[in-house]
């Protein structure tokens, strides 16, 4: 699989049942096309009849389907073998797309792209858009836990069916869903007025300069602020929606890496099954880079970003977003790894 230096790039797209997923997957077909670049297309509807694959146009025969099933049920296995077989194929098309399931979650698609060394080496994850319906997100994150999952999971939310709200009503959806997930681009589109194609094209989740979007983006509500042991200065913000919480947390003082890995690690092992997403740029100590850690399902991927500047206030931001989150529990797990001199002498002793 190392005939082709530049791996595939690849898009997720998810989305609660109507939304517009096969409306806006032919837009994107489309644009794709219109710039000289073949895509193939994975499609899973759950059901005995795939209907959404005879409405996706502009494809050509390059959509293979997978039917009454849910894929990501079938992920380890099915579609790796898929993404495997693909590669024979790899001069005839360019890009790839998966279009999941309503009811999928896109975070368990994401996982053999993330964490497969093999996959991972000949496809790249470039973006996971999630489309959300206006009229519907209140009642959709109300009722169903792979909407909340499908929106914290996903670096791009578009907001579809804009057309039939007023321009309060959707900035109102814009903040709840800049609340949910403060890691995602929020952005507007219709079957009308047309999709922001250029600005979701352009969007490369593996080069996007998040760090600086998570320590500087604004917060919708109040901050709060306390000293900690040292006289640092650390604060976390909350946010909660229909039983979905998203808790951001800074710190100045450095992190101790392993300790962090350790911890972190554990506590997605026990409390996988109330945590979307774990997202964060870390200060750690001896490291002249930042670090980035994410959570895909219960594992925790950890990653270097790019080089402190040389006058930059170096401050961690962890986010979790899940269930019913506590945000004392956090904070306390979060300080306790903080890198201490007495700790290091300590571990020196018992090796």
């Amino acid at each position: 699989m190392s005939q082709f230096k530049v791996p595939v790039p690849v898009t997720i797209l998810s989305g609660f049942l109507g939304a517009g997923k096969t409306t806006f997957l032919n837009s994107m077909i489309q644009s794709v096309k219109k710039q000289g670049r073949n895509v193939f297309v994975v499609e899973n509807e759950y059901g005995q009849e795939n209907i959404d694959s005879q409405l996706v146009i502009g494809a050509d025969n390059e959509i293979f389907e997978f039917s009454n099933g849910c894929l990501c049920c079938d992920l380890n296995e099915d579609l790796f073998d898929l993404l495997l077989e693909l590669w024979k194929k790899r001069a005839e098309f360019d890009e790839l797309i998966i279009e999941t399931t309503g009811i999928a979650d896109p975070a368990t698609v994401a996982l053999p792209f993330l964490t497969n060394p093999i996959i991972g080496g000949a496809y790249q994850l470039t973006r996971i858009v999630c489309l959300v319906d206006a009229r519907l997100i209140e009642s959709q994150l109300k009722e169903t836990e792979e909407a909340r999952k499908q929106i914290s999971f996903s670096d791009i939310l578009l907001i579809t069916k804009t057309e039939e709200l007023s321009i309060d009503q959707i900035a109102h959806v814009q903040q709840l869903l800049a609340e949910l997930n403060p890691f995602a681009f929020v952005l507007n589109g219709n079957r009308t007025e047309g999709y922001p194609m250029a600005l979701i094209q352009h969007f490369l989740r593996y080069e996007h300069p998040e760090q600086n979007r998570l320590l500087d983006s604004p917060r919708a509500s109040p901050t709060h602020h306390h000293e900690g042991e040292h006289g640092h200065k650390h604060h976390h913000d909350h946010h909660h929606h229909h039983d979905i919480t998203s808790l951001s947390f800074r710190f100045t003082e450095c992190f101790d890496l392993e300790e962090l890995e350790c911890r972190l690690i554990a506590f997605l092992q026990l409390q996988a099954k109330d945590i979307y997403r774990v997202k964060g740029i870390v200060y750690a100590h001896g490291k002249k880079n930042k670090v980035i850690l994410q959570s895909v399902a219960h594992y925790l991927g950890i990653t270097e970003g790019r080089d402190w500047e040389k006058n930059e206030e170096k401050v961690s931001r962890i986010v979790f977003i899940g269930k019913r989150l506590k945000p004392d529990g956090f904070e306390k797990m979060l300080q306790s790894c903080f890198y201490r001199d007495d700790r290091r002498v300590k571990d020196s002793f018992l090796h």
